[in-house]
């Protein structure tokens, strides 16, 4: 204990100094490293906060982007290399390249995009009232943000990793007693917890850019260097001497949404899954990452869906409100669809998913008996969720384009030969999707996620789910309204 209060103090200090020095500088004349590498970091562009001015709720999010024939794109300028100005001031990146081919697809040219600067603290203001369509540039799906606005499909993980000369070092482990050189703080507390984690311990020493911290590692100055994830992917696929040898967190990017539009979101990830399919994004991810990109969850079956098609107003529900009221979860499952929901001899409900809902009727009124079960044939299900006859509905329930554009979902609690299966929830209810999903977060954490499925698919490998950075909003402070 002395020791880690020791390494806290020392981290303090080093952090402290290290935060008066110069912001990071470009990668461009690193030695070794290539174009790849170059795009791997940009100077921070700091912005002033702008006051947010909001479109009528009623109006969709198809309307406005319909009515100034451009989609308006939020994105960051210090994500790199996702998103950054070159040095013709130019902006370049992956995020850019998939906001320019959502405006082809959309409205018939990569040129009907218009690009608003944001940071990653101004984003979620600027999507929530809808000064811009949808935000990129490497943006986490967090807590704090999930609650103020959607997201769209994970396309991509970040977070913190080490990058090592290749061949040298494996995992975190293999680094005891040896120098990582950071140049963020995050870094450094990624550091902090990993060592505290594994029980050993590594030099820490602070670097104020990541030109700096990587030569210093082909030199051999260093034995690490402590970075987004993102950027040492890259600087690894320009310099074969370098590799990535461990992850320390994991952070799911995806496209920032404008809440109770999910329309809007179903365009999105549609379009994002076709993207997919047909290897237009995989073809810009080698642009940028110079490999081919990690196998992505995304829609089944999907559907063509065009601008066009989409309404030009939305009606926001609140099934939150209700379940405040009553203190009951009213939950449509299907009788026939073991083992996710079926009703046994004696007519009850059982099965998988029916153990979740209870579970969280637990968590959030005290007694699982709150969770409310009302058979309903699965095609009766997005007229009762829409209709406010129930809050939820389970049954095995598979994301397909065809349930997409009629129901929404929570995160995936199973998947079946690639086709991810979550709990259905009503359209245009951001609130109450984000009380399922934090619910979900919550039991995962604690280990009830995992004890409710090895108990209905022991043969079978748990269904992760990635937690979201963040502790607040809490499920309590959701419940009570806070």
């Amino acid at each position: 204990m002395r020791t880690k209060r020791l390494f806290a103090c020392l981290l303090t200090v080093t952090v402290a100094l290290s935060a008066c020095a110069d912001l990071p500088t470009d990668l461009g004349g690193l030695v070794g490293v290539g174009e790849i590498a170059r795009l791997a970091a940009t100077p921070a562009v700091i912005v002033p906060m702008s006051t947010p001015t909001a479109a009528p709720p009623t109006i969709s999010t198809a309307a406005l982007v319909k009515q100034r024939a451009k989609v308006r794109v939020g994105i960051r300028y210090d994500a790199p290399p996702l998103a950054r100005v070159n040095a013709d001031g130019d902006l370049e990146g992956l995020d850019v390249d998939l906001a320019r081919e959502f405006a082809r697809r959309w409205l018939g040219s990569t040129r009907n995009v218009e690009f608003v600067q944001v940071t990653s603290q101004s984003a979620p203001g600027k999507v929530k009232n809808r000064e811009v369509d949808l935000a990129l540039g490497g943006l986490i799906r967090t807590r704090p943000s999930e609650a103020v606005v959607d997201f769209g499909l994970t396309y991509l993980y970040d977070g913190e990793a080490l990058l090592v000369r290749a061949g040298e070092f494996t995992d975190f482990a293999s680094l005891a007693r040896r120098t990582v050189t950071y140049v963020d703080f995050p870094s450094a507390a990624a550091l902090g917890d990993a060592q505290i984690a594994s029980n050993i311990t590594v030099a820490v020493q602070a670097r104020n850019s990541y030109r700096a911290a990587v030569n210093d590692l082909l030199s051999g100055a260093t034995d690490a260097v402590a970075g987004r994830w993102r950027r040492l992917r890259a600087t690894a696929a320009g310099n074969p001497s370098l590799a990535t040898a461990a992850v320390l967190t994991v952070e799911p990017v995806a496209v920032m949404l404008p809440p109770n539009d999910s329309d809007w979101a179903d365009l999105v990830n549609l379009t994002l899954t076709a993207m997919i399919a047909d290897g237009t994004f995989g073809e810009l991810y080698r642009k940028w990452f110079g490999v081919p990109p990690d196998p992505i969850e995304t829609i089944a079956q999907p559907v063509g869906l065009q601008l066009a098609d989409l309404p030009n107003a939305i009606a926001p529900r609140d099934g939150l409100s209700a379940i405040r009221q009553s203190g009951v979860l009213r939950v449509g499952f299907d009788p026939q669809a073991a083992p996710f929901s079926a009703a046994n001899a004696n007519g009850q409900p059982e099965g998988y998913e029916v153990e979740l809902v209870r579970e969280m009727a637990r968590r959030w009124f005290g007694n699982p008996a709150q969770a409310q079960f009302i058979p309903l044939p699965a095609d009766q299900f997005p007229g009762a969720l829409n209709g406010g006859t129930i809050e939820v509905a389970i049954g095995g329930v598979r994301r397909t384009g065809v349930n997409e554009q009629a129901m929404d979902f929570s995160l995936a609690t199973f998947s079946s030969a690639g086709t991810p299966l979550a709990i259905a929830l009503p359209e245009n209810d951001s609130a109450l999707r984000d009380l399922v999903n934090f619910t979900l977060q919550d039991m995962w954490g604690s280990g009830a996620f995992t004890r409710i499925f090895q108990r209905w698919f022991p043969d079978q490998p748990v269904n992760s789910i990635t937690p979201w950075p963040g502790s607040e909003p809490s499920v309590e402070s959701l419940l009570s309204g806070a």
